[in-house]
């Protein structure tokens, strides 16, 4: 018995986009938000995003993302899971900035001096339960500083929350 041309194309396509829908429901996004303000002598302070990383992570499986934009390297990196029905993340987020000055490492055999740039290092490991469209708390800082220069005082604020929601991946809609 053989299939007809039409019949066998239609098989072919509403299997694959039957694929393409299992994997897709198995992805989901996760996104680091860094909110807050820096260096802000407003009362009250406004809030708002300062840096954002997201990575598409599957179940049992390791994630990894790095974004660079000018000084500033920001990597997140770990695995999502589930057990005993919760789903669960251990993550690794490191943020680098390039403050623009350099130290001397070591000095070659031919006498030249060897540096490296300086760089402001944030870090965060945890693991922490989540739920899907909620936001979770993964860490943070607060300061308070009082600067004098001469006879004038400023006092300012800097503050960041760390975020990490995690949604169901949609893949962008393909273009005709």
């Amino acid at each position: 018995m053989e299939f007809p041309l039409k019949l066998t194309i239609l098989l072919i396509l509403s299997f694959f986009s039957t694929c393409v829908t299992a994997a897709a429901e198995d992805l989901y996004l996760l996104r680091l938000d860094a909110v807050g303000y820096d260096k802000s002598s407003e009362e009250p302070p406004q809030e708002e995003v300062m840096q954002s990383i997201e990575v598409v992570a599957r179940l049992d499986e390791l994630f990894h993302s790095k974004v660079k934009t000018g000084p500033e390297t920001q990597m997140l990196s770990g695995k999502f899971y589930a057990e005993e029905g919760e789903l669960k993340v251990r993550l690794h987020y490191r943020r680098l900035v390039n403050v623009g000055t350099v130290v001397p490492v070591a000095i070659d055999s031919e006498g030249t001096v060897i540096t490296e740039p300086v760089l402001d290092r944030s870090e965060i490991q945890t693991t922490v339960d989540l739920e899907v469209d909620q936001s979770t708390s993964v860490g943070g800082f607060e300061t308070d500083s009082i600067r004098t220069q001469g006879s004038t005082t400023t006092s300012s604020k800097s503050k960041v929350n760390y975020q990490l929601f995690l949604s169901r991946y949609e893949p962008p809609a393909e273009k005709r």
